[in-house]
């Protein structure tokens, strides 16, 4: 049997919106969501993760731990990683039962604190010979979003964060300057180097996300022109 590329996706949706080029490509593509229980829109969510999987060709794990959406903007983007434990027992357990051949874990771009903690995870636990990081998506089409992610300058570009779809969708009555002074708070992630560039994927299966994709994308035209604006990219660490 075919060996396991493994995408950790934190929600129902990152792995399909951030990997789809690279998983169209290998023998057998595994998207696990670690972050897939929560309120009743989740049966929802959880169905349309399934068909997004089938179009992609992917197999579909949802592993059950809790996502608890109802929190504050400034609250995801901001402050440390505070509990990996979870993940790391859900990632470990993962990665003994499938043996992968490589893993692919989100970059942290966006700064959303989820992704934070498991990308740690992932880097914690994964050899770096089998770890590649991906963008995530939609968060690295705002310009700078990447370059800040990796230390390479000292603020994102608040003109294009602030204009973003999901940022105006999510934002809320919080002033820019309380958001601006959370994502102060953020540790960049260095040392990594671009090793693979892909093209932009068929939308067939992101198309699959009803319930998402109008909180992220502004029209289907626009949600085209963010996936041809930026080939999709993964990262390795430098060897030192």
């Amino acid at each position: 049997m075919a060996r396991v590329t493994l995408c950790l996706s934190p929600h129902l949706d990152d792995g399909v919106l951030s990997c789809a080029s690279l998983l169209s490509q290998v023998q057998r593509p595994v998207i696990a969501t670690f972050f897939s229980s929560g309120d009743r829109l989740f049966h929802a969510r959880r169905a349309e993760d399934r068909e997004a999987c089938r179009r992609l060709g992917a197999e579909c794990l949802h592993l059950g731990l809790r996502d608890d959406r109802f929190r504050s903007f400034v609250e995801i983007v901001s402050g440390p990683v505070r509990n990996t434990k979870r993940s790391q027992r859900a990632l470990a357990s993962l990665l003994d039962e499938l043996d992968p051949e490589l893993v692919l874990a989100p970059m942290g771009v966006g700064n959303h604190v989820d992704h934070r903690e498991l990308r740690d995870a992932a880097t914690a636990l994964v050899p770096p010979v089998r770890l590649l990081y991906y963008e995530d998506r939609p968060y690295a089409f705002v310009r700078g979003q990447v370059e800040f992610t990796l230390g390479l300058r000292p603020a994102p570009d608040w003109r294009s964060y602030f204009a973003a779809h999901y940022v105006k969708t999510y934002l809320g009555s919080f002033p820019r300057e309380t958001v601006k002074a959370a994502w102060g708070a953020a540790l960049p992630f260095p040392g990594l180097t671009c090793v693979r560039r892909l093209p932009p994927p068929g939308l067939e299966p992101l198309r699959a996300y009803a319930t998402q994709l109008a909180d992220l994308f502004p029209s289907p035209a626009a949600m085209e022109r963010c996936y041809a604006s930026r080939p999709e990219c993964y990262w390795a660490r430098t060897p030192a």
